[in-house]
């Protein structure tokens, strides 16, 4: 199972933690199939009694037991999708507005993605 060969390339590099590129040639598996791995086990993690999958530019993935680990992955995945709402409302959502001002269900998609940004931002810049 890939999960399984990902599990235990990240177990063994801990703590540090493993570009797609390295996880690759460790589990030698394809992209895609690392790929499926890490989708598996952050979906069951938790279930099997693992930290979560987490990633960034500097480390790579990781199954880090460090807390700051963590929270610093869920911050960059709350501003990712702060920028996508954004941009989803700015390229679509906006002019359409824009244009049918009246219209009913741009104005309760309006409402309900700035209620949306406002949590994300929030996300994003509290402290511990």
């Amino acid at each position: 199972m890939h999960a399984e060969a990902v599990r235990r390339a990240l177990e063994e590099a801990r703590p540090a933690g493993l570009t797609l590129k390295r996880l690759v040639r460790s589990t030698k598996r394809t992209p895609a199939q690392v790929w499926a791995g890490i989708r598996y086990l952050r979906k069951f993690a938790i279930r099997d009694g693992l930290p979560p999958v987490t990633f960034n530019a500097t480390d790579g993935f990781q199954l880090s037991e460090d807390l700051e680990v963590w929270i610093a992955y869920e911050r960059a995945v709350f501003r990712i999708e702060l920028r996508r709402i954004t941009n989803f409302v700015e390229a679509a959502v906006g002019p359409h507005a824009k244009r049918l001002p009246k219209d009913e269900w741009a104005r309760l998609v309006l409402e309900q993605l700035g209620g949306v940004k406002a949590t994300l931002e929030v996300l994003t810049r509290m402290e511990r």
